[in-house]
Parts: C-alpha cells; sequence; structure tokens
C-alpha cells in the first residue's frame, strides 16, 4: 500500500422505498445451473439486484454470513434496507466515481447486528431468462475507508510541489490502483469458477447433450467478465504439462492465440525473466505441495519480441486425484506494470517528503529513526532531534497490546507493508489517532534497507465519526434513541428473553392534545413539550429499559423483564403522570396526556419486531377510544 493512496469516501444507493418481501428466488429462475453453482460456491458477497425496485432477487451463502440474516430474509428485502445513503449522496458518489474513472461505488451498509460497514460494489447487468439483473460482488473495504480520505488533501499539495512528470506518474498511479483492485476480485471468480467447471466435467460428460448449450452460454458469460477486465486465463494439466490460455493472456506476451495452440510448461518458462523464475518456481511448488492456500507471484514477463511487463500471476490447484496428488491448476494474469513502475517513481519523489502535510518517519532495519520531516515534528510535538536514533516507541500510548505490533511487523516481513489505525502520544502527553501507512522500500537487489512510515492525525475525524454515529441512532430533538435503535435494541431483548424463557412488553405511548398546542402556539411550543415529555418518559422507565421516539408525538417504550402486571401498570401510570403534568412555555400552562398500548412478547405464538409494535400501537387506539389518558394492556395468552 503506497502512502499516496486516496481516502475513498462511501455514499449510498438509493433505491426503493422499504418492500419487505417474503418471495422464496428459485436459482434456476435468475440464472443457469454452472452459473448458479458458481454464485452458491463462491467466497465473495455477491447480490442478485433487480434494478427497477432495488429488490435483493438473491444472495449467496457469503452474503448471509457478512450482513447476518438468513438467505431467505434478503430476499425479502430492498437493497435501500441494507444501505444508509441519500439520493444527494448517491449522486454525488456518481460524479466522484465518473470523475475518477472508477468500475465500483463506496457506499456504507448496515449489518443484522446493527453495525455499519463501508463497502465497494461492483456491479455490471446480465440478462437471465430475459429478465436484466444487477450482479453486485461487494467488497467489505472499512479498515481503510478513513485513510483516504486524509491522503487526498496530501496529494493535492504534493502534486502542486512536484514536477509535472511526478503528477502523471500519480494519475498513472490511481488508474492502476482501481484497475488492480477490480482485477483481483474478478481473478478470485474465475479461479473458483475454472476449479467448478473442470471437478464437473466427469458428470457433464454423461449429460452432454443436454448440458452442451449450458455450459457453452456460461463460459460466453465468464468470457465477457474476463474481457471487460483484461484478465488472462491459464490452465495447467500437469500430467501432461499442457497449458491453455485465452486471448487476452496471448496480447500480454504479444502472440496471437493459435501460436500458443501447443503451449507448453517448459515453454511457458521462455517467458518469464530469467531473475525472476527461481522465485515462480519456488512460490508455485509451496502450492503444490500444500504449504499455501493459494499461489501468487508478480514477475516479469515477455511481452513481444523486445519488450518486458509486470504481471501479477495468481492461481491454485483445482483438482487432485485419490491419493491428493494435483492434476491441474488455474489462474488469471493480472498486467501491472504501470503500477510496479509507479512504486519506482514513488521512491525517487521521496526527496521532497518534507514539504509534505502528512508526518513522514523513515527508519532502518534495527527499527531506530534516521530522518522524519517538518509534519511530523508539527503533529507530534517532537523536534528532529529529540527522535533521531530512538525508535518509535517514543510515541507509544500504551493504547495497543504486544500482539498488534507482531502482527503488524508480520505483515511488514511478509507484505512489505502496513496500514492501520494507531493511537500514539505526543511530546505533552496528549493522545491523538493517526492512519498510518509503513511500506518497506526496497533497493535494486531487492533488499529492503529502509521503512518509510507516513501518517496524519485524524483525532478530529474520529470525533466526528462518533459524532455521526449518535446522529444515526438518536432523535436530534429529545435525544432519545429513535426508530432504528429501538428496533435494535427490541431485537436484542427479544433474543435474550428466548435464551432465558422470561418475557418483556412493548408499550406504544401517543400524546393526546399535542396538535392543539401546535396549532395554537407553533412549533416552538410543541417542540418544548416533546422534549420536556421526553425527559419525564425517561425518568418514569427503569435504567435497564428503552424510551424511544418515533417521530410526531409518538413514544415507545420497551421493558425488559418487566415482573408483574401491577409493577407494569405502576411504570405506565408513571407515563401517564408525566404526559399530564403541564409544561411552562413562555408564561403559558401548555397541558397534554397520552394514551398508552401495551402488548407482552410471547403472546400467543411468534412475532417479529415490527408485529409486536404494530400490535401495541393498535392496543394504544384502544386506549384512546375509551377516552384518553389511560392505558390498555394486551394480556399474554
Amino acid at each position: 500500500m503506497t502512502f499516496f493512496h486516496l481516502w475513498r469516501i462511501g455514499l449510498r444507493t438509493a433505491l426503493c422505498a422499504c418492500l419487505l418481501l417474503s418471495v422464496n428466488v428459485v436459482r434456476g429462475e435468475t440464472a443457469g445451473p454452472g452459473f448458479g453453482s458458481v454464485f452458491d460456491g463462491h467466497g465473495a458477497v455477491m447480490l442478485l439486484i433487480d434494478p427497477d425496485s432495488g429488490r435483493i432477487v438473491d444472495a449467496n451463502p457469503a452474503a448471509s454470513v457478512f450482513y447476518g440474516y438468513s438467505r431467505d430474509d434478503l430476499r425479502a428485502m430492498n437493497i435501500d434496507q441494507i444501505d444508509t445513503f441519500t439520493p444527494e449522496q448517491i449522486a454525488e458518489e456518481r460524479q466522484l466515481a465518473a470523475r475518477a474513472g472508477r468500475s465500483y461505488f463506496v457506499f456504507r451498509h448496515h449489518l443484522a447486528d446493527g453495525s455499519l460497514r463501508t463497502v465497494e460494489a461492483h456491479a455490471q447487468p446480465f440478462v437471465f431468462d430475459g429478465r436484466t439483473l444487477l450482479v453486485s460482488i461487494i467488497n467489505d473495504v472499512t479498515p481503510g475507508r478513513l485513510a483516504n480520505q486524509g491522503l487526498w488533501h496530501y496529494q493535492s499539495l504534493l502534486e502542486a510541489q512536484v514536477d509535472e512528470k511526478v503528477a502523471e506518474v500519480n494519475a498513472v498511479r490511481r488508474r492502476e490502483e482501481a484497475l488492480l483492485a477490480t482485477g483481483l476480485i474478478v481473478q478470485t471468480v474465475v479461479i473458483v469458477l475454472l476449479g467448478i467447471n473442470i471437478r464437473k466435467r466427469k458428470r457433464l460428460q454423461r449429460e452432454r447433450s443436454t448440458m452442451a448449450r449450458t455450459m457453452a452460454c456460461e463460459r460466453q458469460r465468464l468470457i465477457d467478465i474476463l474481457w471487460g477486465t483484461g484478465a488472462g486465463t491459464w490452465e495447467w494439466y500437469l500430467p501432461s504439462g499442457a497449458l491453455r490460455v485465452n486471448s487476452q493472456w496471448a496480447g500480454m506476451v504479444g502472440r496471437a492465440p493459435d501460436e500458443l495452440a501447443q503451449l507448453t510448461e517448459p515453454r511457458l518458462r521462455e517467458f518469464i525473466h530469467p531473475d525472476d523464475q527461481a522465485r515462480f518456481l519456488a512460490t508455485r511448488q509451496q502450492h503444490l505441495d500444500g504449504e499455501s492456500p493459494a499461489y501468487e507471484c508478480e514477475m516479469r514477463v515477455r511481452s513481444g519480441r523486445d519488450g518486458w511487463i509486470w504481471v501479477m500471476d495468481r492461481g491454485r490447484v483445482v483438482s487432485r486425484d485419490e491419493d491428493g496428488k494435483p492434476l491441474s491448476m488455474a489462474g488469471t494474469w493480472l498486467e501491472i506494470t504501470g503500477r510496479k513502475q509507479y512504486e519506482d517513481k514513488l521512491r525517487l519523489a521521496a526527496s521532497v517528503f518534507t514539504h509534505a502535510r502528512e508526518a513522514i518517519m523513515i527508519t532502518a532495519l534495527d527499527g531506530k529513526i534516521v530522518e522524519v520531516n517538518d509534519a511530523f515534528c508539527r503533529i507530534t510535538g517532537y523536534d528532529r532531534d529529540d527522535v533521531l536514533g530512538h525508535t518509535p516507541a517514543v510515541l507509544s500510548s500504551g493504547r495497543h497490546d504486544a500482539a498488534f505490533y507482531t502482527a503488524m511487523w508480520r505483515a511488514l516481513r511478509e507484505t512489505g507493508h502496513w496500514q492501520g489505525e494507531v493511537w500514539n502520544r505526543r511530546k505533552d502527553g496528549e493522545l491523538f489517532a493517526e492512519m498510518l501507512t509503513i511500506s518497506a522500500v526496497g533497493d535494486e537487489h531487492g533488499r529492503a534497507p529502509y521503512y518509510v512510515a507516513l501518517f496524519s492525525d485524524i483525532t478530529a475525524q474520529k470525533l466526528h465519526e462518533s459524532e455521526l454515529e449518535r446522529y444515526a441512532h438518536y432523535d436530534g430533538l429529545t435525544g432519545l434513541p429513535n426508530r432504528l435503535l429501538m428496533m435494535d435494541r427490541l431485537r436484542q431483548a427479544i433474543a435474550v428473553a428466548e435464551r432465558r424463557g422470561s418475557r418483556l412488553a412493548v408499550a406504544y405511548v401517543d400524546l393526546d392534545g399535542f396538535k392543539a398546542v401546535n396549532d395554537t402556539y407553533g412549533h416552538a411550543a410543541g417542540d418544548e413539550v416533546l422534549s420536556t415529555l421526553a425527559e419525564r418518559f425517561r425518568q418514569a422507565v427503569r435504567e435497564g429499559d428503552t424510551m424511544a421516539r418515533l417521530g410526531g408525538d409518538e413514544f415507545v417504550a420497551v421493558l425488559v423483564d418487566p415482573g408483574s402486571s401491577e409493577m407494569v401498570q405502576s411504570v405506565l401510570q408513571r407515563l401517564l403522570d408525566a404526559a399530564t403534568r403541564e409544561v411552562v412555555w413562555n408564561g403559558h400552562h401548555l397541558k397534554v396526556s397520552a394514551s398508552i398500548g401495551l402488548v407482552y412478547y410471547p403472546l400467543g405464538g411468534e412475532l417479529d419486531t415490527d408485529t409486536l409494535v404494530q400490535q401495541a400501537d393498535e392496543a394504544m387506539y384502544l386506549a384512546k377510544q375509551s377516552g384518553k389518558n389511560r392505558f390498555y394492556l394486551a394480556e399474554p395468552a
């Protein structure tokens, strides 16, 4: 991970209003059998979405694991029940993606446990049995989202301070990284699909007459996807040594596909740079011996007769014999020449690091600091002479344990880079949050004599993020939990009640006479009534209960393990008393009352959260019809 990497701002897909559908999607109606197997068996999070209505037509098991919903639940949902962004945010994200040349969008998705995740959504329309659906691959990028925003400002300043050549290199790097991110996702899809096709060959031979057209369609679908990404594919049959490659692979080495019809593994090595062959063979052999789950190698290959390009070669064993001996491998090539050139240029650009707004620290292999820039001194409060010759431990906040730093150094040794959020301490003792990227800087012999750490102060952003999280879950006027947080707590309370064999109660509170206050004295008076009563309601319920505002003059109380009927009625009476006490506003004595409906869980059967709240609402209307300023209890069956 280079330290010029942009912080991508996550935005939301606005589709249609919430629709809770309980339609079981029959996979044979949405895709061919081959595609269904790939969809179900793949480890990536995948969704099939109706582009007109936003309904989730199907979700693979990986999506169920990621979102925390069952597949049936996901099939009954709209995408806007998962996304969190507004239509304005969607429009802004589309503009940003267009300007950046991205083939994906960045959104914020709700998980079943109430948490939010930042994701990249890679979507492509395809026709399934005459019906156009979006195939969406969801990639969780939450850990790196803050880094991109902080580093965007750095790139802008650096472009203004370096010459035109470095700016051109930065542009190439951004395009290459975007292409690489897309290619890596596609590579995984291709590897799994190729593996599934190979394993199915024996069975398909018995069904050749009926399955031939289906497989041809599936293969063409894969070809279309691969063509769009520019990835080359290869299949290696170990017993014969034969290699089969696609036209993109042939194009990378500057050959026509028919010239490679008889390609073998020994001939493949002729395309690989002599300095990279030993690493290529050793890495591949480790995978064949079962020492690594997949094979991955960056290497130079001959393109045409005289040129060389860099490729990322990835693959895995897709079939073995009865003794476990590998029979075939499949994988992809993705050209990364631009990225490698950028990395070379980046090392040259290090001479201007002094003027960067982000802090930069260079350490030797023994961990001692050999250089820092001005931004480092400004952020940490240390002078340059204070830290030279010392280790970065002088910044330690004590908030990270030994395991954290062990994992960091393991990643640096194995991959040459690490990125994450770290809490450190300034010279004056103040704690601050930083987004830190550490990269090993190699020389011409492949050794890494130095580590370069780049970080920016994100303390204010972390505080702002916490504020945004609060805005998403609490009512702005009263400070009470909103509907979203209340429903989440209700789901948790139901789960606890089921485990313990206990019960809970839901009270729906609606103010009587509130409209008259608004009409007579204005909304300012109404807001004062709502704020005052909200605080009284909060004090009327127990500490472990939840008092929430749904909107307008409607409130809901979730009473966990409420006890006897007398205890419940005591709570309801306190709520009624709180509502009837007058509110003084600008010399006016404002009076309202409340009607309350209460329902228990369980109430003679299985109820979901929406149904439970709806039944409490219905009980509240019975209280209103009985004369208002009272409560109505729906006793358990």
